[in-house]
């Protein structure tokens, strides 16, 4: 009885520690984007263009309605009334009609909705593209990006 205890108690702890690995590999993981081919790619800060990035730190984008130091962790959007996605919901945007800010929005749940976006800027932090080091945080345009793609993660 004694040796089938510990014996428990040893795959106990290593399915605990295999747990708490993947959560902190999800919480390292990336953040896919792209921009639009025409942009370029200004800071809205600094007023310096910047590089071609395709990875963001996750948890790092924030969105922006009017003033640039009032994050959102949420995109407001009008589509059958006034609403809001937040970031943790989502799996995807990607840009439909630029000219009318439309975005498809695909959610983690697998639902999708194509609205009219009332955010127009956002920020992250950029990794370098040749080191993957986080880079100092970036503020661009809603309408210079193309993609953004959070993954399946839940």
């Amino acid at each position: 009885m004694r040796r089938s205890f510990w014996k428990y108690t040893g795959i106990m702890l290593l399915l605990l520690m295999a747990a708490r690995v993947s959560a902190q590999a999800q919480d390292t993981s990336t953040v896919r984007i792209a921009f639009d081919r025409q942009s370029k790619r200004i800071d809205l800060v600094t007023g310096k263009e910047i590089p071609d990035y395709t990875l963001v730190k996750r948890g790092s984008i924030q969105f922006f309605l009017g003033r640039l130091d009032k994050p959102d962790d949420f995109v407001n959007f009008t589509h059958d009334g006034f609403r809001k996605a937040n970031i943790s919901d989502l799996h995807m945007m990607e840009k439909v009609q630029a000219q009318f800010a439309i975005w498809r929005l695909r959610y983690k749940s697998g639902s999708k909705n194509t609205p009219r976006i009332q955010h127009l800027a956002l920020s992250f932090i950029p990794l370098s593209p040749s080191t993957g080091e986080p880079e100092q945080r970036v503020y661009v345009l809603l309408n210079d990006l193309e993609l953004i793609d959070w993954g399946n993660e839940k």
